[in-house]
Parts: C-alpha cells; sequence; structure tokens
C-alpha cells in the first residue's frame, strides 16, 4: 500500500466516537465525544501524502476539570494540515502558523473564562510551549485520536497475507510518565467481498515504559511498600480497508489498569461517511 498520486484531491466524512472512563483512587470520570471529520489529500510533496484534517464538528459530555480545557481548545484543531513520517504516520505540521494566528485570537477568551483556576497559568504556558513548533505538535497529536486512526503507520508497510508486521503506538499522558510505549503485532487478512482488514494487537513495550516512576508514585500515594503497581494493558485496533489512503472503518480499544489504583478505558471508532469519490 503506497503513495498513488491518482488520490490527489479525493476526500473522505467521518464520524468520529470515542467513550473514555478513568478512575484513579477515589477519582472517577467518564467522557463522551462524538465529532464529524473532513479529511484531504490535498498533495503529494516528495513523495509523501499531505492531508487536510477539518474537524468542524465536535462535542463533549464531560465539561469539567481538564475535560473543559480541552473542549475550550478544540478550535486550534479544527484544521491541520500534515504530512505523513516515514512510518506512515502523522508527520510534519505545515499549517503552525495558521494554528499559531487561531491561538492568539481565542486566548483572551480562554484566559477570561478560565481566571478563577488555580492552574490556568501552568495550562496557557503548556499550551504556548506545545504551539512553539511543527515538530513538539505533531509528537503531541500522533499518538492521539482521531489521527492516530487515520494515520496508524499501515499505509507505507507491505503486507503479506498471515505475516505479522510490527509496528509501534503510545498511550499518552500517563501517570508519572509522559506516555505508555506500546509495541504492536499487525496482520492483513482478505474477506469474502475482496476487502481487507487488518488487525493489530498491542502490549507495553517493557523495555522502555518508566515503570520505575509509575511505582514510585503509586507507593508514595498509598504509603505502602508492597502495593500493586504493575501496568496492565490490553489494546487492539481493526481497520476495514476501502482503498489506499482510506480505511471504511476503524476501531482502537484500550484497558490499562493497576489493581486497587488505576482503571483507564478507552473506545474509539472512526467510520466513513458514503461518498461519491469526487475531488474536494
Amino acid at each position: 500500500m503506497q503513495v498513488n498520486i491518482e488520490n490527489k484531491g479525493e476526500y473522505r466524512n467521518y464520524t468520529f466516537l470515542r467513550e473514555e472512563r478513568y478512575q484513579f483512587q477515589g477519582l472517577r470520570n467518564e467522557n463522551y465525544i462524538e465529532a464529524e471529520l473532513k479529511v484531504t489529500l490535498t498533495s503529494i510533496e516528495n513523495e509523501k501524502p499531505v492531508f487536510t484534517v477539518e474537524m468542524p464538528l465536535y462535542k463533549q459530555s464531560n465539561k469539567d476539570g481538564m475535560y473543559k480545557w480541552v473542549g475550550d481548545l478544540h478550535q486550534l484543531r479544527e484544521k491541520i494540515v500534515c504530512t505523513l513520517n516515514e512510518n506512515g504516520q502523522l508527520g510534519k505540521i505545515i499549517n503552525l502558523t495558521e494554528v499559531q494566528n487561531k491561538w492568539l485570537e481565542i486566548k483572551p477568551k480562554i484566559i477570561l473564562k478560565h481566571r478563577s483556576e488555580q492552574y490556568r497559568e501552568i495550562f496557557i504556558k503548556g499550551v504556548e510551549e506545545l504551539l512553539e513548533d511543527s515538530e513538539r505538535l505533531a509528537e503531541a497529536l500522533r499518538f492521539a485520536m482521531p489521527y492516530q486512526l487515520l494515520f496508524p503507520g499501515i499505509h507505507f508497510k507491505e503486507f503479506k497475507k498471515n505475516e505479522i508486521i510490527n509496528g509501534y503506538r503510545e498511550l499518552p499522558n500517563f501517570i508519572a510518565t509522559k506516555s505508555v510505549p506500546i509495541t504492536t503485532e499487525e496482520t492483513i487478512s482478505e474477506l469474502e467481498d475482496g476487502r481487507y482488514q487488518i488487525d493489530v494487537k498491542g502490549s507495553i513495550d517493557e523495555d522502555n515504559f518508566e515503570q520505575d516512576k509509575v511505582t514510585a508514585m503509586i507507593r508514595v500515594l498509598k504509603n505502602r511498600p508492597r502495593v500493586p503497581t504493575l501496568l496492565q494493558l490490553n489494546y487492539i485496533e481493526r481497520y476495514l480497508l476501502e482503498e489506499w489512503p482510506w480505511s471504511e472503518q476503524s476501531m482502537c480499544m484500550s484497558l490499562a489498569q493497576i489493581p486497587g489504583t488505576l482503571y483507564r478505558e478507552e473506545k474509539n471508532i472512526l467510520k466513513a461517511a458514503a461518498h461519491d469519490h469526487s475531488p474536494a
């Protein structure tokens, strides 16, 4: 599945659904997200595709705490223009200046809305550091939804039926560490109707996961030297492919838990709407 210049100008409309449940100590949160996307293969530069991802509709059920910030900052993601990297995942953010200008536009409103919050300045500083350069922003979005489902790193690989190909993912924003690194095993199968399905199973990359930092934090919080601290992870993805570079339906489910301390469940679905194959 390689770059095909004949796809230039094509687009797909997608519906994105996300369910997330989080429990840490006595804190419990749930959130449900619904978004509409338009994804266009804008051009091909140096044999690399350039995509425009527009997200005009974004709704979430939880508007408390950190979730409120995510909703308020959504305007920064309304239009992202990006390349793919050598792994077929989100690469460089091309319209960084446009995103930075959008931030300057909404920043006064954000400051005013969150003026009474204790950690407002920390959040504001974090956003501005994220927008300093396109590489930093790309790193933040690469394994975030829905960008991971759009660009999972499968399009530059040469799949053979029943052959396992290795890949890499991350579970972002994990306690005491930046992320959970995940190694994947990916296989392709041909369905009876001629379409293809790619199944992905993931496991923790223990050599690169900072389990010691997680262990230290939990022992401090629990004040018990023998409290369970090892992270357990169930992780799967599935892609029903229409044709390059489009998937008809994509799904990612993960369950990360540390018994007695942490429970983090996520379910993400990206489904293409009916289309006529017309250029944008």
